[in-house]
């Protein structure tokens, strides 16, 4: 007994330390993510200025859509089914030949689709037809966005931790030197490039893995089933709405702002935004790497609402740490990070803050939703909020309360969200209770 207790000790402390340094290299990888992620915003930031940073918006969010959508958007059903598959082979095996193939097939719709209607993209995206060769090579390079995720996807559902953050790192390193020089020899057209270059990055590192990994010869091309496609198509139907609702509400949104206020206010909430989406991309991606897998291959609803209640627990005490930190030393970090001529997001960062506080804290039971695979739940929720920030937005401006009135839209909206959310929560572990 006492030997069995030891070992059982021993296992337990490796698998500690293991876990430890997971944590590690994915907090690493993602905090190189951030940095770059500001560091691009910045050279947008000098080099292009307030009105430079509200004209490439709508190529942003574009790009944006694209790493999301990139492959059919399978990114997260990969984590979830490579999850539940790793213990059955065969299984795996099967799946992931299917998600090769099904993501194949999608990139060449839409880099078809970036081909014909390269013409009004550009209009519509840049302002003028003489940018219709970046829809093209945007369309081309969601081929590499599309194999990073897959890849990316893999290693998260196997806890390849290691692979994981390296491609991350590797990407990100690769991306500054480039990105700087795009930016400073060709403007607006290299800023656009150099978004399109954040994304790609990851494609040299995950290639490289592939290459190395066990399973690439075991991987087949073969006749597709569609049952496992018809599981895929549902995280497509996930990815199209929630990639489509974040960059059309950002457009209509930033052409409202443009519209009533000006392209400077524009420039000023698409820089918020920006630093938003490159802070929230840290909660996300821990959530996908950590929690996701745990709620996925748990069938137990009344585990799924502790651990719920616990990711949530530790989210939000981080993200108040870290967001007390920039608020009160908003004045520092704005023009830091952006420039000077950034400084009135002062005056509006709070409101920001407050409403992706809430946010992140339902992201938590979103993931649920997204790892059970509640198509329907999920389409209603995005398409809700989305609409429900345009129209509070757009109210806003009409009554003239300008861009604090966008961020008091914001707000607004993400208290409903939080609200609903945590209701539907309760409901949910009041249930598994009874059960």
């Amino acid at each position: 007994m006492p030997s069995e207790s030891s070992g059982d000790l021993k296992m337990r402390r490796v698998a500690r330390s293991g876990l430890l340094l997971s944590a590690a290299l994915t907090t690493l990888a993602q905090l190189s993510k951030i940095g770059v992620g500001f560091l691009l915003l910045k050279l947008v930031a000098v080099y292009l200025g307030v009105e430079g940073m509200g004209q490439l918006g709508n190529f942003m969010s574009a790009v944006l859509f694209l790493s999301l959508l990139a492959g059919g958007g399978i990114q997260n059903g990969v984590i979830k089914y490579v999850a539940e598959y790793k213990a059955r082979p065969r299984e795996l095996l099967r799946f992931l030949a299917d998600a090769r193939y099904y993501s194949l097939v999608f990139c060449s719709v839409i880099v078809l689709i970036a081909i014909v209607f390269q013409a009004p993209l550009a209009r519509f995206l840049m302002g003028d037809e003489k940018f219709q060769w970046l829809i093209v090579v945007m369309g081309l390079a969601q081929f590499g966005f599309a194999f990073s995720n897959l890849v990316n996807g893999t290693a998260n559902g196997l806890h390849k931790t290691k692979v994981y953050a390296s491609i991350q790192i590797i990407g990100n390193s690769i991306t500054l030197p480039i990105a700087w020089w795009l930016t400073r020899q060709y403007g607006l057209a290299g800023a656009a490039l150099a978004m399109l270059t954040f994304y790609l990055s990851y494609t040299l590192p995950a290639l490289y893995f592939y290459a190395r990994s066990r399973l690439r010869p075991t991987i087949r091309w073969r006749t597709f089933e569609w049952p496992r496609m018809r599981k895929l198509c549902s995280f497509t139907l996930m990815a199209i709405v929630g990639a489509l609702s974040v960059p059309v509400v950002e457009i209509v949104v930033r052409q409202s702002l443009t519209d009533s206020v000006g392209l400077e206010a524009a420039g000023l909430w698409q820089a918020s935004i920006k630093l938003s989406s490159a802070y929230m991309g840290f909660f996300v991606v821990f959530l996908a790497a950590y929690f996701m897998p745990i709620v996925s291959a748990e069938q137990d609803r009344q585990r799924v609402a502790n651990t719920v209640r616990k990711f949530m627990l530790l989210v939000m005490g981080l993200f108040f740490v870290g967001a007390s930190v920039l608020y009160l030393m908003r004045g520092f970090f704005i023009p830091l990070l952006l420039s000077q001529e950034f400084s009135g997001l002062t005056s509006y960062i709070q409101y920001q803050l407050i409403g992706d506080f809430l946010r992140i804290s339902t992201y938590v039971i979103g993931f649920v939703v997204v790892a059970k695979a509640a198509t329907r739940l999920y389409v209603m929720v995005e398409i809700g909020q989305g609409l429900l920030f345009c129209s509070l937005s757009v109210l806003a401006l009409h009554q003239g309360w300008g861009l604090q009135g966008v961020f008091i839209a914001h707000v607004v909206m993400n208290v409903i969200y939080f609200l609903s959310s945590v209701t539907g929560f309760y409901i949910y572990s009041r249930r598994t209770a009874r059960c």
